[in-house]
């Protein structure tokens, strides 16, 4: 009984030989083969075939399945291990490309099998016909499921670039108000409050103006880097458009909000003179909050603007009593002002804006 149970064991190591054997010499010719075929494009562009990580997986387990009978064949196993690599193709994704490969891997596995087809017949595992149909089922598995995780990834994907802004990685506009919607109908049924801030980079212009727009686009990043540092993680922050960014606050009062953006305003003056950015830049802000600006969605987005004009009116007004020259004054929606204009802007700017200026800080929610 004794010398059985080792012959078992020496046979048993035989075959996992015989299978490491076999799934490198398979791999090996399959990924000449898929270099070499014309109908994958990207085999010129790609170091490596998109299942290069998943095959000797996959071949693993394929193998292994013509020791047992047919309804013991573990395709959740096969799957598992088609899954692995679907994370190469996440830059390039082409499923015809992927369907390619798994024909090329099937011609090179049923070649490979008939040409040793006496190796494995010693294990007792029955003829190479018998041998490829039980493959073929387990491969015909491997790839439907390979292809289902390359697309849902794909979809993933898509899903988060329509939620996104691209430069930045922030939530995007549409997903503000959707949001927003979310956010306020908590608030009514918790009776809780709820704080929102457009917040608009001053001088922006000028920046890209006098440095570049590459220079522009490495300072919105560094805004909204900064941005997500100083705000809590159960805040929202989307990039609004352009230079605007709109942040949600949930359960934040209207002092709290007030304080926070203060605290905000300071560390962009300091992120300025970090970047190297115009001494005129940094941002201007307006809130609006529920319950006191009690509404809809959309009233409370106006309030928070009309709100975060007065902001930007009140630095143009204190720029211009300083006596800034025309071209370094932004208007409160980022454009320059000539001579004619600031003329024209301190006529229709009321003194109590022009003469009680405090700084962005202050006015961001004016009472």
């Amino acid at each position: 009984m004794q010398r059985l149970r080792t012959r078992s064991q020496a046979r048993s190591i035989s075959f996992k030989e015989l299978i490491k054997q076999s799934a490198d010499e398979i791999t090996k010719n399959w990924v000449e083969a898929v270099r070499a075929d014309r109908n994958i494009p990207s085999a010129d562009i790609l170091d490596e075939p998109l299942l290069l990580d998943a095959v000797p997986l996959v071949l693993d387990e394929i193998l292994r399945v013509v020791e047992v009978d047919d309804s013991k064949i573990e395709h959740e196993r096969i799957c598992s291990a088609a899954r692995h690599g679907r994370d190469r193709a996440q830059e390039h994704f082409d499923v015809r490309e992927l369907v390619r490969e798994y024909q090329i891997l099937r011609e090179h596995l049923f070649v490979y099998i008939q040409g040793h087809a006496e190796r494995f017949a010693s294990f007792g595992m029955g003829d190479s016909a018998t041998i490829c149909a039980r493959i073929g089922l387990a491969l015909d598995e491997a790839m439907r499921e390979t292809i289902n995780a390359f697309v849902e990834e794909h979809m993933l994907q898509l899903r988060r670039l329509s939620r996104t802004d691209s430069l930045t990685g922030l939530f995007n506009h549409r997903i503000f108000y959707e949001r927003l919607k979310d956010e306020l109908n908590r608030a009514r049924r918790y009776d809780s409050n709820l704080s929102i801030v457009l917040i608009d980079l001053d001088n922006f212009k000028m920046v890209n103006e006098t440095k570049g727009h590459q220079f522009g686009d490495h300072l919105l990043m560094k805004s909204a880097e900064r941005m997500q540092a100083d705000l809590r993680q159960t805040d929202i922050l989307c990039r609004y458009g352009g230079d605007e960014f709109g942040v949600i606050l949930p359960e934040t009062s209207k002092q709290d909000a007030l304080a926070m953006m203060s605290r905000l305003a300071e560390d962009f003056k300091v992120l300025g003179r970090i970047e190297g950015a115009p001494t005129t830049f940094g941002m201007s802000f307006g809130l609006s909050t529920h319950p006191e600006d009690e509404g809809t969605v959309r009233r409370m987005v106006k309030a928070a603007d009309d709100r975060l004009i007065l902001s930007k009116k009140s630095k143009v007004a204190l720029q211009l009593a300083s006596g800034a020259g025309p071209d370094t004054i932004e208007s409160p929606r980022g454009q320059e002002l000539g001579q004619t204009g600031q003329k024209e802007f301190r006529r229709r700017t009321p003194n109590n804006i022009t003469e009680n200026v405090f700084g962005s800080e202050s006015v961001g929610d004016p009472s």
